[in-house]
């Protein structure tokens, strides 16, 4: 190849590159809503799972009946809008270390983080912020955002409102008791046998009744249960009746049922035997949320979840009920939720799946939803394990969907191959080219598993090859999605 042919094909490829970063911003364009600029009242979300979205829509629907009000996303609110706003209710959870959700990163770089000259001195706000108080971070990115906005003038109508994920789960799903479904297990199996990983499990369930409808990427929150021969311990300890029936909430069940259920007091008034005084007095186990790992096609529910462990050693609340205290036939009470930002509508464009480790449940939804398209675009799989020799997690079955050609292609990457070490990220370094390739063709991006290693490890070989505006459009457009915990 001469230097003319060289320089020719620099030409083209530079060209097509930016084609496709014109293409992509028109696009972005195109999705942002309709702003109302008779609206005095914004609404606006940051929301990684769902839950904030969730609460900004009823919060929006209780006052649209009063007034004109914009409901946003956070990354599609400017300072245009802000300038045009008078009041501004805030719905905000935290990801991460403290960060914002991806659908609030725009707003946090482009606003809070820089030197804004904007004077929002018009604006009245508030924050209510959602964040799980088991993490160090709790509700960490609506707090600087409280402070944020108060620097560049805007009056708060109040202090931060923190709500807990974990009182938020519950709440939700007793005021959804339609939604909740006995899920009963069938089949179980470790995807690991004799790996130095903890165990990974695949957990199958089915229903005497209709399947509820979902997506692949939604989640379902169960309510796990103690162990029965805890229970019995705790029943005989205190000299009560474990099959007495009694009444909790209106439910009336055995007392070792309820128990079951909740949290066992530690200190415990023996002469306090009357079960009606205290029961109703002690708190339920909180619920648990997992990446629903089948599609709805399939007839059953999967999941694929790794057993936890304690500091005292002891197996962690959901995961030691789902693989190690259940037993086959057992009921699982549990409710699906939808998590829009993971759903793939459009199998038309090619698909890059990255996951790591559980993060295997998200990604053999969307391909087991995939398959059940006849035409469907090329899907490039990226998956990350430790070893080789145990941990080849459905292997076969990934296999037979690339046999099919539902995969095009799939790529292993193992971090403790005596051969071959590498993690998921350093393959998507060294396929940089097809990485470009396939998202100037139009490709979306599926990440799921652990945050802090894969996750983050992933978005830096991204943005350092996409950049970081391209990034902030795919994040945008919904096509850079991430199931990440």
């Amino acid at each position: 190849m001469n230097e003319t042919v060289r320089i020719s094909v620099a030409c083209v490829l530079t060209l097509g590159w930016l084609i496709w970063c014109i293409g992509l911003y028109v696009r972005h364009k195109r999705a942002q809503p309709k702003i109302n600029l008779a609206a005095s009242t914004l609404i606006a979300y940051a929301s990684q799972s769902g839950s904030a979205a969730a609460l900004a829509v009823k919060k929006a629907q209780q006052l649209g009946s009063q007034e004109a009000v914009n409901l946003l996303p956070l990354d599609r609110v400017d300072s245009q809008t802000l300038l045009a706003t008078k009041r501004a209710h805030f719905v905000v959870s935290t990801y991460g270390n403290g960060e914002p959700p991806d659908n609030g990163q725009r707003f946090y770089h482009d606003i809070l983080s820089k030197s804004s000259a904007i004077d929002l001195s018009h604006l009245h706000y508030s924050v209510t912020a959602l964040g799980d108080s088991t993490y160090e971070h709790f509700c960490a990115f609506g707090h600087n955002l409280h402070s944020g906005l108060a620097n560049l003038g805007a009056k708060s109508k109040s202090a931060v409102i923190e709500l807990d994920s974990q009182n938020m789960q519950k709440t939700e799903t007793e005021e959804s008791t339609s939604h909740l479904c006995d899920w009963q297990l069938i089949d179980r199996q470790c995807l690991n046998p004799g790996s130095d990983n903890p165990p990974l499990y695949l957990l199958t369930f089915g229903m005497q009744s209709e399947l509820p409808r979902w997506q692949a990427g939604d989640v379902i929150s169960i309510q796990p249960c103690n162990d029965e021969k805890r229970v019995d311990v705790w029943l005989q300890k205190h000299q009560l009746d474990g099959n007495m029936i009694v009444d909790k909430d209106g439910n009336q069940q055995s007392l070792k049922y309820h128990l079951a259920r909740c949290q066992l007091p530690e200190h415990f008034d023996p002469h306090n035997s009357n079960p009606a005084r205290w029961l109703n007095s002690i708190k339920s186990l909180p619920y648990r949320e997992y990446s629903v790992a089948s599609a709805h096609h399939e007839g059953v529910l999967k999941l694929i979840v790794r057993l936890q462990t304690c500091t005292n050693g002891k197996p962690g609340l959901g995961s030691g009920w789902l693989t190690q205290f259940s037993k086959i036939g057992d009921i699982t009470r549990g409710m699906i939720r939808s998590n829009i930002r993971c759903h793939i509508e459009n199998a038309v464009r090619p698909l890059i799946l990255i996951g790591a480790g559980s993060g295997i449940a998200g990604l053999r939804a969307q391909l087991a939803q995939r398959a059940a398209y006849s035409k469907s675009a090329p899907v490039w799989l990226v998956y990350g394990e430790r070893d080789p020799k145990h941990d080849t997690m459905l292997n076969d079955e990934l296999a037979a969907w690339q046999q099919s050609g539902v995969i095009s292609e799939l790529h292993f990457a193992y971090s403790r191959d005596p051969q071959k070490k590498a993690y998921v990220q350093e393959i998507l370094h060294m396929k940089s080219e097809k990485l470009k390739a396939m998202v100037h063709k139009g490709a979306d991006i599926y990440v799921c598993g652990n945050k802090a290693g894969m996750g983050d490890g992933v978005h830096q070989v991204l943005t350092e090859y996409l950049g970081q505006e391209n990034i902030s459009a795919l994040l945008t457009n919904g096509r850079y999605r991430r199931d990440l915990y």
